[in-house]
């Protein structure tokens, strides 16, 4: 990996309460990003060179789950590093969404699933968990 700091966004896409996580695949490949195969995680990525952070909340969220989302608003950012990687991560929340969630990049995520705030899968993304603690504290 090279010295520089990348930008990710995480986008938390609520609906009637829940928020949608994919079960990252155990066999994925390191592509870059923080690397935690069999994690839960909210759907996000890398952003692209000339690309909003809401262009790229909605392009991620598209390409993962083929859900439409609406209605964003930017909740902060982190830093999220490991030994040679280091990501500043822009938390997006989207209030809206349409379409139903599939498994878009199964080289990925293996599993979308709706979770209640109160009944979290074990095993989150750590860049996830971050986002997910704040959200829950501010509330």
């Amino acid at each position: 990996m090279t010295d520089r700091i990348k930008t990710g966004v995480g986008v938390m896409v609520l609906k009637e309460g829940k928020i949608l996580l994919g079960h990252r695949t155990d066999a994925a490949k390191d592509t870059g990003g923080i690397f935690e195969p069999g994690s839960w995680c909210l759907p996000g990525g890398k952003q692209e060179y000339k690309e909003s952070i809401f262009e790229c909340a909605k392009r991620e969220v598209k390409e993962e789950t083929g859900l439409i989302i609406s209605d964003m608003m930017i909740l902060g950012a982190a830093d999220d590093i490991q030994p040679d990687r280091h990501f500043v991560t822009i938390w997006v929340l989207a209030q809206k969404c349409s379409g139903q969630a599939a498994v878009m990049e199964p080289e990925k995520q293996d599993d979308w699933q709706w979770f209640s705030l109160d009944s979290l899968p074990e095993n989150l993304y750590s860049p996830s968990e971050k986002f997910i603690s704040f959200y829950i504290s501010t509330r």
